[in-house]
């Protein structure tokens, strides 16, 4: 077999692609996500070649080529030719790695958790809040982000993501009424972005997670709220509406607001974080 490096046009990439001699149905999704990395100028070589058979059919890289077309721009890529035709039965049969597989290879101690915090910052930088309805939330509904990409986002303050996922294991350690990524997500983000210091935040989240009566009211309304419906069998507590009381719950507390019931129904208005910081 034959590796080389090219630059591959537009034009080269319709011209590889007619030496196919079929291929899995074409994603539109993961090729405009392709094509939207190739365009930020974040797609790297990494190894993986596209890879032409010994009679120069095209076996691997459909969606890498029909990417660059769709990017309109040429785009490097390592080569492979000269591959067995059988081959092609062995290809996408791996595991993808997650960014929390990623950080465990840089001996990141909570990997999953600090992985999961990093995309509930940025679903939270993004749309103001820790769910989402669309599986590509982390780049505005628009792409999907890549491995690179959310890696990025990690080194720009992994001091910062590691000790929070610190905190979170901590707190869980008493009880898990919030699930880790929901609690680290939102620690983070209040601060790291929303402008308020530890020693605001930390105490919301203590009370949150003690296992004896909150000193918050508000805090401990909705501690028994999360617990009602945990223990539940005919109700259950909608995504939308939970995220909806830790918002009403954490805005009173940071007002030093008194008590009112949470109530939030299909047809309100979902409530927005107080931040300090609205930059």
């Amino acid at each position: 077999m034959n590796y080389v490096t090219e630059n591959i046009t537009p034009q080269k990439a319709l011209e590889y692609l007619k030496t196919s001699q079929g291929n899995r149905p074409i994603s539109k999704p993961t090729v405009l996500s392709y094509a939207d990395t190739m365009k930020r100028g974040k797609w790297l070589l990494n190894g993986c070649s596209i890879n032409f058979d010994i009679n120069g059919n095209l076996l691997d890289g459909h969606h890498r080529l029909h990417a660059v077309i769709e990017a309109n721009i040429p785009v490097k890529f390592d080569v492979c030719r000269g591959v067995p035709t059988e081959s092609f039965a062995t290809y996408d049969c791996g595991r993808h790695r997650t960014l929390g597989q990623l950080l465990a290879m840089q001996n990141t101690k909570h990997y999953n958790l600090a992985a999961s915090i990093v995309m509930v910052n940025e679903v939270l930088c993004k749309t103001g809040r820790v769910y989402t309805n669309n599986s590509n939330f982390a780049s505005g509904g628009k792409k999907r982000l890549s491995n690179a990409e959310k890696y990025e986002l990690y080194r720009k303050d992994p001091d910062g993501f590691n000790a929070v996922s610190v905190i979170t294991v901590r707190l869980q350690s008493r009880c898990r009424i919030l699930s880790g990524s929901w609690t680290g997500g939102l620690y983070y983000f209040l601060t790291h972005k929303g402008g308020y210091s530890e020693n605001e935040v930390l105490p919301f989240f203590e009370q949150l997670f003690s296992l004896s009566t909150a000193e918050n009211q508000s805090i401990e309304q909705l501690r028994q709220l999360i617990t009602r419906y945990a223990f539940s069998s005919s109700t259950k507590l909608s995504t939308e509406a939970l995220w909806a009381y830790i918002v009403k719950t954490w805005n009173r507390y940071i007002t030093n607001t008194p008590k009112k019931d949470l109530k939030f129904g299909s047809k309100d208005n979902m409530p927005i974080l107080i931040l300090r910081n609205n930059d």
